[in-house]
């Protein structure tokens, strides 16, 4: 469905507000809806599949012994029912190889953009703020910095493998990694740095390794001073920007609940210092905190099972989705809140290489039905 790739671009090109919300329901919902209305084959016995939908249900379900009182609990709903919607459009549209790379073009032109005008923005409006804040889905300095990495893992997996344009592919990546490095975000700067060389690493990229760090270091060298001025200095002065004692105080809430979770509409209320907590900041305590054990294990549990797919059916594309895939893990260690917010951040940083994922697997089993059973049994059903 185009009202797809028209909903990732709207997020990163419009500004902040609910412009991106505004075409995610008028343009995404009704054109899922007219896709069902056609009852198209889902695999629900594939277990990814199942995990991933089942996730979102699980969350949308803690609200019913949650914490939050009504207005939240109804907010919350409705995020996960749109959550659910926007990785089902996902899944329908993204079985077709055309139909990804479609979505990773628009990742790579969009993103490189919204990079382009948060630059310019920072240097225009801000030019004594040393860490730069993103334009629309990128406005957060953490957010942005993983939605940031969502589109620049694409765009260097394109430019060092050589599908479509390289050197447009990688100059786009440039630009990108100078947002996440400028955002001064480090979790997301360390899994932006890991996923970086784990695709350098692996398959035919391993011989364009040298010259992406010769690529890095003269970038390091001809960035303005401003850079380096508020690069190391200042992420020290920082500390751990309270992360440690929200840890603590997020583990004692959680064994008050340890199974079944606080609900989806909790709400924590830590002031440290001048700073008011309101979530865990971490994706995994995040998942205990609000939907319990429960929910931290269908995670881990759908994250097993995409690993291995990808481990088994190794590709350039399963390369660039695992690095995707290494992005989140690393980066939600230190930030992440609820998975199933709505039109928002958090669909580009995990739904968005969960939905990937789930089309990749589903468009080879769909030209491999031989391989597998479930693929012939849910072609019997229908939706």
């Amino acid at each position: 469905m185009p009202a797809t790739l028209l909903y990732v671009a709207a997020a990163l090109l419009l500004p902040k507000g609910n412009g991106s919300a505004v075409v995610f329901y008028a343009a995404v919902v009704p054109c899922l809806l007219a896709r069902l209305a056609d009852r198209p084959v889902i695999a629900w016995r594939d277990p990814a599949i199942a995990l991933a939908f089942g996730l979102i249900v699980w969350s949308g379900l803690t609200l019913l012994w949650g914490e939050g009182g009504l207005h939240r609990a109804g907010q919350f709903a409705a995020d996960s029912v749109a959550t659910l919607a926007f990785l089902l459009a996902m899944v329908l549209t993204l079985a077709q190889t055309g139909a990804r790379e479609k979505m990773a073009r628009v990742l790579i032109t969009v993103g490189s953009a919204n990079a382009v005008l948060s630059l310019a923005w920072t240097v225009l409006a801000h030019p004594l703020d040393p860490r730069l804040h993103g334009w629309g889905n990128t406005i957060h300095p953490i957010l942005g910095a993983m939605v940031m990495a969502t589109a620049y893992l694409t765009a260097l997996s394109r430019g060092l493998s050589g599908v479509g344009a390289r050197w447009a592919n990688l100059a786009a990546a440039l630009v990108m990694a100078v947002f996440i490095v400028m955002t001064e975000s480090r979790g997301p700067i360390l899994a932006a740095f890991v996923a970086t060389g784990f695709l350098v690493a692996t398959g035919i990229w391993r011989r364009h390794a040298l010259a992406a760090a010769v690529a890095v270091a003269a970038l390091w060298f001809l960035l303005p001073h401003r850079l380096h001025q508020h690069s190391a200095q200042v992420l020290e002065r920082r500390g751990t920007s309270h992360r440690l004692e929200v840890w603590s105080k997020t583990l004692d809430l959680i064994r008050e609940r340890p199974i079944f979770g606080h609900g989806l509409g909790a709400q924590m209320h830590m002031q440290m210092q001048d700073v008011l907590i309101t979530f865990p900041h971490d994706l995994y305590l995040s998942l205990l905190y609000y939907s319990g054990a429960v929910g931290l294990l269908i995670f881990l549990a759908l994250s097993v099972v995409l690993a291995g797919r990808l481990w088994r059916s190794w590709d350039s594309e399963a390369a660039w989705l695992a690095s995707m895939g290494i992005a989140v893990m690393l980066g939600g260690l230190t930030d992440l809140g609820q998975v199933t917010k709505g039109p928002g951040p958090m669909w580009l940083i995990l739904w968005v290489p969960v939905g990937l994922m789930l089309g990749w697997w589903r468009g080879r089993q769909e030209r491999r039905p031989v391989d597998t059973r479930w693929v012939a049994e849910a072609q019997k059903q229908s939706f």
